[in-house]
């Protein structure tokens, strides 16, 4: 089935692309120049920086009222500051180390204005987890240096969300990330931001700086947008305007993305250099570019290149330049001003893929994708203040959820079933029903905890409708141990539904129990759809494979897709994935499909299980990433495989992504006589190499691969394709699994309408 016959076939996707988080910038219309007003009805627990003495006229100095209530802060607290234009006039710090905190403001009605001193910091952070700044507008005045400062000395900083912020007028950075010494920042997301006439937009510079995910940002007139010096970075669905050196300054230490986005009137692009750093830049376009040697100038490991389009660059001028001996796959890339993609004479090694059946979904360079609209709940319902509920982590708080759940069920009109910061124990199952409205929390420190039967289910949903939770521990590890099934078990029918999970952290994260508790899916139909900002835990789907499910953010814990059901017509689709300590990532069972786009994993015993039987119809899966590394010790010589693949029939396609050191041999495993076909491509074998073991029904293909070996390490891998003409066609279809990801993502997250 076509993605428009499976995406416009029921009310389902009408109802998706009515109820956005992020609405209609990517559709037309004119393009939005600023974040969204975020009207909030505060929470009994958050800290209005206002009662503390706030002004926010402009006029008064509100620099120690609010650093008042950052100092007070406690793990799980929010400070919030109403609309109002806050006059700062020495840097406001946010110290922990902390967890599960959040800075919320009324978005572009919320501005932080610096009158300090010359090359000043508006706002510094140090060791902060699990945390959240959503809706401020920082303003530099031309003055200060740097909007928002992650020092990151404290603790490790890690999943921390940046939402619906603007930074202008900043001479050095709007958002620095520089820690001090062992920590760094991690996993962190910039999701419809904007930064205006900063000198650098985002820079980070620790080599422990992982998983910076960028989606619906704009950058506009930075001499470099984003800065990526070591770490790695995945940009989706943003835009650049005139950046005077370079949009993106890539110098990572593993692989990273840029999809879909848009580029007018900058001197470049894409700068790539890093000899073990792979890449995929997908459906871009660019227009305007000034750099003579090129739009994107490539330095490093192999680079994936597909459906990008480039336009009125300077006179005669290539847009993409590789360096010798690069290996690029490339794929409907246009340029129709100019001779060529490539630079004439280029030295690379260059592999075209034919056509696929879809294309880019982008339409031109001008397209944005910031929206000034966001959904967030009206009226609140409290679980604490309106029914008792006492969240001590003692008292039966089943019943008095439930009533406020339903309360904002009965409400709807995006009403929220709130729980306060607290410890939430049930002995029976929460339900999870109706339409268009919020339940959830404060964040990580709003936990609900198992006291009923052994095995149960904590929170049931069933056949949604526009409904989110959100900012919730459910089962996770850290609110204790639990002897409870499935933390949140969603099922279905034949009706269509809608339902969205931001900031749910569920049973998994360094647990290797991939089958224990997390976030189930089982019995999904066709008319379902679920979208995933933010999770961090197990995942299991099971039976689901017509629903649409897109996982935009999710960490930890592992992956687990099975089923006997048939019906295989809808999309199970991952963009940004991390997997640490884990027994493997993704266990693909019952030769079910999957398409991940950006998946790391670390220190992991092993990396994937693909399995099938006779009887299961052919499976396909597309999976790139930045990293593959084990941590296996020497008394436990079974694990450290990459692959283990038991009568998986199909397709595997895995690459861009980079095998990192040890071990050094990267085991393959195929057993099973169902014909595969295997093609590793766009890899950088990290001081690795290839260690294929399969039956004779397994082709394995090696595409665009190259080795990179350490000085004083003895294994090198020496490039070695195993690849004909029509091998290179078969990739096609993995390019049209990227393709439909992208569509998706652009439908569900962005507002784009299909014509």
């Amino acid at each position: 089935m076509s993605l428009a016959a499976a995406c416009t076939r029921s009310l389902a996707v009408a109802l998706a692309v009515c109820w956005l988080s992020l609405s209609l910038s990517a559709a037309d219309g004119p393009a939005p120049t600023t974040i969204p007003v975020l009207n909030w009805e505060p929470r009994s627990d958050w800290v209005n920086v206002k009662t503390l003495g706030a002004v926010g006229d402009g006029a008064a100095d509100d620099t120690d009222a609010i650093q008042k209530g950052l100092s007070g802060v406690k793990p799980g607290a929010t400070v919030y500051l109403p609309a109002g234009t806050y006059r700062i006039t020495r840097t406001l710090t946010l110290k922990g180390p902390l967890v599960g905190v959040a800075v919320v403001g009324h978005g572009r009605d919320t501005k932080l204005v610096w009158d300090g001193e010359a090359g000043g910091k508006v706002f510094k952070d140090d060791g902060v987890a699990y945390s959240r700044f959503v809706g401020l507008f920082f303003d530099g005045k031309g003055k200060a240096a740097i909007g928002f400062y992650h020092y990151s000395d404290l603790r490790f900083e890690t999943e921390v969300m940046h939402r619906h912020l603007a930074f202008v007028n900043f001479t050095d950075a709007g958002i620095l990330a520089e820690p001090k010494d062992k920590y760094a920042l991690a996993e962190t997301n910039f999701e419809n931001c904007l930064f205006d006439n900063c000198r650098r937009g985002v820079v980070f510079t620790s080599f422990n700086d992982y998983d910076f995910t960028f989606d619906g940002c704009e950058f506009r007139g930075a001499e470099v947008a984003i800065e990526c010096r070591h770490g790695n970075f995945y940009v989706r669905n943003c835009h650049f305007e005139n950046s005077r050196v370079v949009d993106i300054l890539a110098l990572p230490e593993h692989g990273c993305s840029v999809r879909r986005s848009t580029s007018v009137g900058s001197n470049r692009f894409v700068e790539l250099n890093n000899s073990v750093t792979t890449m995929t830049i997908q459906d871009c376009q660019v227009a305007g570019w000034k750099a003579a040697d090129g739009a994107v100038k490539l330095s490093g490991a192999p680079v994936i290149l597909f459906d990008c389009v480039f336009t009125r660059g300077p006179a005669g001028s290539a847009p993409v330049r590789i360096r010798d001996g690069q290996r690029l796959i490339v794929s409907e890339n246009q340029a129709p001003d100019a001779k060529d993609v490539l630079q004439p004479g280029h030295k690379g090694k260059v592999y075209v893929i034919p056509a696929g059946q879809r294309k880019g979904a982008l339409r031109s360079a001008e397209q944005r994708f910031l929206t000034d609209k966001a959904r967030i709940p009206t009226k609140v319902f409290d679980a604490k203040r309106d029914f008792g509920a006492k969240g001590d982590g003692n008292t039966d708080d089943t019943a008095a959820v439930q009533k406020c759940i339903d309360a904002a069920r009965e409400h709807a009109k995006d009403a929220i079933a709130y729980l306060p910061t607290g410890r939430y124990a049930i002995k029976n199952t929460l339900k999870i029903t109706g339409q268009d409205y919020f339940a959830g929390g404060a964040g990580f420190n709003t936990q609900v905890i198992w006291k009923g039967a052994e095995g149960g289910t904590m929170i049931a949903v069933h056949d949604p409708q526009n409904v989110t939770l959100e900012q919730i521990a459910v089962g996770n590890h850290d609110s204790g141990a639990m002897n409870n099934g499935a933390d949140i078990l969603q099922t279905g029918s034949d009706k269509p539904s809608r339902m969205t999970y931001d900031g749910v952290f569920v049973y998994g994260m360094y647990q290797k129990q991939p089958l224990k508790q997390g976030l189930r899916f089982s019995g999904l139909g066709r008319e379902a759809v679920v979208v995933m900002p933010h999770v961090q835990g197990n995942l299991h789907v099971t039976d689901s494979a017509q629903a649409t499910i897109l996982a935009n953010t999710t960490f930890e814990g592992s992956v687990v897709v099975d089923g006997k059901d048939k019906r295989r017509d809808g999309l199970l689709g991952f963009q940004t994935r991390l997997a640490t300590l884990v027994t493997h990532g993704l266990y693909l069972k019952d030769n079910h499909s999957i398409v991940m786009s950006d998946f790391y994993v670390e220190q992991a015993d092993n990396g994937y299980v693909f399995e099938g039987s006779p009887d299961d119809p052919p499976g396909r899966a597309t999976i790139q990433g930045a990293k593959v590394h084990f941590s296996v010790p020497k008394n436990e010589p079974g694990k450290g495989t990459a692959m283990t693949i038991g009568n998986y029939g199909g397709q595997i396609f895995f690459g861009h992504d980079q095998f990192y050191c040890e071990p050094t041999n990267v085991r393959i495993v195929q057993t099973g006589d169902r014909p595969l076909e295997v093609f590793l491509m766009a890899i950088c074998f990290y001081n690795t190499k290839p260690d294929i073991h399969k039956s004779a029904s397994a082709q394995v293909y090696l595409v665009g691969n190259d080795g990179f070996k350490l000085p004083e390490q003895q294994t090198e891998y020496k490039a070695d394709d195993k690849v004909d003409a029509d091998a290179l066609a078969k990739i096609a279809g993995a390019f049209d699994d990227l393709r439909r990801l992208g569509e998706t993502d652009l439908k569900l997250n962005h507002g784009a309408v299909e014509k």
